[in-house]
């Protein structure tokens, strides 16, 4: 039962709600500390109406993750793919610090150990990242002429954010001179030996 007055919330406002106190108990609580009771309390609402619409942690904290993500809308075009780039993987960046190195550790801890939270994962956020490069980084490019769809693979589809998720992971944060280095060291001369003009 909700409690007395978060009755009156329904459909997305309900549900982002819910996200936003998953959010605050992963970050809080870190993955093994995270459950659906404790989302259920700080939302206001009950385990059932949690369960209805995400039937495990993982699944709401994929959810969670990915409405945190940036909207490509938002990354701001700056006439160039490195530019473009740096922007989106600083906005990422920032949200990776608001979670935290710990929580995010402890999730990496239990998908290296269940297939099925791995797959997920993946099947989730994996892809919702490299569908926001598509959208806020790669159509611009291939619009001004910088880079062809020939020229991007699966792994250079997400190579930007992997490669920033897996230095904060490593150090706890990844400060603007790092994000540029990983730009312009590592995936534009990829891109580049791919024949793009970057």
């Amino acid at each position: 039962m909700e409690r007395k007055g978060a009755s009156r919330r329904r459909g997305e406002e309900l549900e982002q709600a819910i996200l936003d106190a998953a959010f605050d108990e992963f970050r809080d609580a870190g993955y093994a500390g995270f459950t659906m009771e404790g989302v259920a309390k700080r939302a206001g609402t009950s385990k059932p109406v949690v369960y209805r619409r995400w039937p495990s942690r993982v699944h709401i904290l994929m959810a969670c993750i990915a409405s945190r993500l940036p909207q490509a809308e938002t990354v701001p075009d700056t006439g160039s793919i490195r530019g473009d780039i740096v922007a989106l993987v600083t906005v990422a960046h920032r949200r990776m610090r608001l979670v935290g190195q710990t929580a995010m550790l402890g999730m990496l801890t239990d998908v290296s150990t269940d297939p099925e939270v791995r797959k997920i994962l993946v099947g989730s956020l994996v892809s919702e990242l490299a569908n926001l490069l598509d959208r806020a980084v790669y159509k611009r490019a291939i619009a001004r002429g910088e880079l062809a769809e020939e020229h991007l693979t699966e792994r250079l589809r997400r190579l930007p954010i992997d490669l920033v998720r897996n230095e904060f992971i490593i150090y706890g944060t990844v400060p603007r001179e790092a994000i540029e280095s990983i730009v312009d060291e590592v995936v534009l001369p990829a891109l580049r030996a791919r024949g793009a003009q970057v």
